[in-house]
């Protein structure tokens, strides 16, 4: 791809998707992290830490067992009826966890992301603009709406 001095038109963008179009990348997320799980299924794939004091100590997850969450993901709403057409939105704090239902999500359906730190009457107008007829979400947690 050639060096560009910034976007500034249409055919800027579009120049450079088409130096893009010309690499091998993977068709999606799942795939990308299917192939490093492929290639180096130990190595570290996302690291997590609940608190600052514990960035010295995070918790760990290898491709092999992303690849394996994301997949089971997958599989549960492949169960619970999601398709290519369901939505499946998620109001999630960025979380380990939260990366399995979009990826998993992605793998079965259209996934829709929801601010958690909305109002309830925008979260549910959201919900309802987007037609979800999948959510996940925290189980009730005390001191939480």
């Amino acid at each position: 791809m050639k060096a560009h001095n910034g976007i500034i038109t249409y055919q800027d963008v579009e120049a450079i998707e088409t130096g893009i179009a010309d690499l091998e990348l993977p068709d999606s997320t799942y795939e990308m992290i299917k192939a490093s799980c492929e290639k180096n299924p130990i190595d570290p794939a996302l690291s997590f830490f609940l608190e600052t004091s514990q960035h010295n100590e995070p918790m760990v997850w290898n491709y092999q067992d992303l690849l394996r969450n994301i997949n089971q993901t997958a599989n549960f709403l492949d169960h619970i009826g999601a398709d290519k057409d369901t939505v499946i939105a998620y109001i999630l704090p960025n979380l380990p966890e939260t990366h399995c239902v979009i990826w998993g999500g992605q793998a079965t359906g259209i996934v829709c992301a929801i601010n958690p730190l909305l109002e309830a009457d925008s979260m549910a107008e959201l919900l309802n603009a987007a037609n979800a007829t999948v959510l996940v979400t925290l189980a009730p947690f005390p001191g939480t709406d």
